[in-house]
């Protein structure tokens, strides 16, 4: 099962969302409060089997009279689903262009829609609706379990124990057998506790370790069955997991939440739904990488194998699970104010996304996103915003939801194209050795981003050594010399200034006076080399700049590095 449409409305801090997700795997990323998890509570609790609850607080700003109404259309559909004994009266179209038809023509999708409303007597209803038939359907707890969606939220333990509900119990037999078997799986607990010796929880639990490490959860021994005695005494849900004699609800947070998500996968037969929020909680980098490549190859497996594909919705603050995620499966939502309208966008330049998702994936977390042209540029700016708090209250950049992206060079105007497209508030700083273009000059200016460049064709080196003093220039020089040694940096100078090596060794305040080159020409000749050499072409050397130019800014307040990065620290406090 896969959707192909949700409609939100009134629902938690959504007023309205329309979203027609077209891939079966998507990663949501926002920042807080702008309604990924309610998106995913929302297609839950219309499509989740167990009965949920609502209160004042799930209506939006608390108003019952807004009545609560989510739609969810599933294609990718079972044939029990299709079939006119279930729910084939119900049928509708999603067409090739992403359209809902209550008509459908032959080469349509068959699709179902669910409707769930709650009004002010809070009693939730949940309804197959179809505008070609008169009356809506209602449909039970039984028939949603039928479109197979799994949730994995916080920490929750209750399916690695056979209690009601559980999907270790419906995997230990799902047939007119299972409940006796339990009822004698029980019996025995009583009698001897020798949980082992019952071959269906045996059979389950080792099933259930199998789905657990191919997710990525520890194991530490082997699942087993094991009694659990609680307040209540023993009970159905008494019986649980363990490992290696431990029981499994007390191993890490990360290790449970995978084995849940695994275990609960495991149940659906045909193409599972599964919804996943903050995928990194309780899992280190490697483990977060290794249960999104697993879900990715579940997928992979399905579609060649001409099986149901299902669909994975996942939310993350982490850069790690979005850079394996990719491009192609980003959707960034966005909740405006005060109308509380959401949207989910994806992106439709994949490439240059996919580069920022390389060198800078941190930044898609921020509210604001600064792109440097190039590493030099990210370096500068790194090593100069260190300064500006002193003068903004103490507060970093960062605190202002601002972000610094590498721009990976020629890349850099496209990537604020896309991220512009994505909503997010976008500024390109680059030099200006290589004019842009005048149409994609025209395409940043329809797009909102402000480009920040020196003009007069300089790149950054030349920027920085035209406005430096005497004194600057030699602090620059020895900042090269100890990251790449008094050799290789004299090296490559002197040939180009007309003097001995053993002059360019000496202080720079020097070299004019041995030189046919004046002042400005020595400059531009340094800068030349420390381009070419790629002296700050690290973020560490930028930074290491950073308090030299802070200081070149001072002496020299009319050159145009001084006016552009004045400029780029008014954009970042806006």
């Amino acid at each position: 099962m896969q959707i192909r449409q949700l409609k939100i409305q009134n629902f938690r801090g959504i007023a309205s969302l329309t979203w027609a997700p077209r891939d079966a795997f998507c990663c949501l990323i926002g920042a807080g409060d702008s309604g990924k998890s309610t998106i995913l509570d929302a297609a839950e609790a219309a499509l989740n089997s167990r009965w949920f609850s609502f209160s004042e607080s799930d209506f939006l700003a608390c108003d019952t009279s807004k009545t609560i109404e989510i739609e969810v259309t599933v294609g990718e559909l079972s044939r029990t689903l299709k079939s006119d004994e279930r729910f084939g009266l119900y049928i509708r179209g999603w067409t090739s262009g992403g359209e809902l038809r209550d008509e459908p023509e032959a080469d349509d999708e068959p699709v179902l829609t669910v409707r769930l409303t709650v009004d002010a007597t809070l009693e939730p209803v949940w309804e197959l609706v179809c505008d070609r038939v008169e009356t809506p359907r209602t449909i039970s707890n039984r028939d949603r379990a039928l479109f197979g969606l799994v949730r994995l939220a916080g920490d929750d333990a209750r399916h690695l124990a056979w209690g009601q509900g559980s999907v270790l119990s419906r995997l230990t037999g799902d047939n007119k057998e299972a409940a006796s078997r339990l009822a004698e799986a029980y019996r025995a607990a009583r009698d001897s506790a020798k949980l082992d010796e019952i071959e269906s929880l045996a059979t389950t639990a080792t099933a259930a370790e199998g789905f657990a490490k191919g997710l990525g959860a520890y194991v530490e021994g082997h699942y087993e069955p094991g009694l659990e005695l609680g307040r209540s005494g023993l009970s159905s849900g008494s019986i649980a997991l363990h490992d290696d004699g431990v029981p499994l609800r007390l191993a890490g947070l990360g290790t449970r939440r995978l084995a849940t998500l695994a275990i609960q996968k495991s149940a659906i037969s045909e193409g599972a739904i599964i919804l996943v929020d903050e995928i990194e909680h309780g899992l280190e980098p490697h483990r977060i990488i290794g249960a999104i490549s697993q879900l990715k190859a579940g997928q992979s497996s399905a579609a060649a194998a001409r099986a149901p594909v299902g669909q994975v919705l996942l939310t993350t603050h982490s850069d790690i699970a979005l850079a394996e995620c990719g491009a192609q499966s980003l959707h960034v939502i966005k909740t405006s104010r005060p109308d509380r309208v959401t949207t989910a966008i994806k992106t439709e330049a994949p490439v240059p996304i996919a580069a920022l998702m390389r060198f800078t994936p941190r930044a898609f977390f921020a509210k604001r996103i600064l792109v440097c042209e190039g590493m030099t540029e990210v370096g500068l700016l790194l090593g100069v915003r260190e300064q500006w708090p002193s003068r903004h209250q103490g507060r970093p950049i960062e605190q202002m939801g601002v972000a610094l992206a590498d721009g990976n060079g020629a890349q850099a105007p496209a990537m604020a194209l896309a991220l512009a497209a994505l909503g997010y508030p976008t500024a390109l700083f680059m030099d200006s050795d290589v004019p842009l273009p005048p149409p994609i000059i025209a395409s940043l200016a329809a797009a909102n981003v402000p480009i920040y460049e020196y003009g007069s064709m300089l790149n950054t080196e030349q920027a920085i050594f035209s406005a430096a003093s005497d004194q600057m220039v030699q602090n620059l020089l020895a900042v090269a010399r100890t990251n790449h040694g008094e050799e290789s940096v004299s090296g490559a100078i002197f040939p180009r200034m007309g003097m001995s090596l053993a002059t360019v060794r000496e202080d720079f305040q020097t070299w004019e006076l041995n030189s046919n080159l004046n002042a400005a020409q020595l400059r531009a000749a340094i800068a030349d080399v420390a381009k070419n050499k790629k002296w700050f072409k690290e973020l560490r050397y930028g930074r290491e700049i950073g308090q030299i130019v802070w200081g070149i800014m001072g002496e020299n307040n009319p050159a145009p590095l001084t006016q552009i990065l004045l400029r780029l620290e008014q954009w970042a406090y806006a």
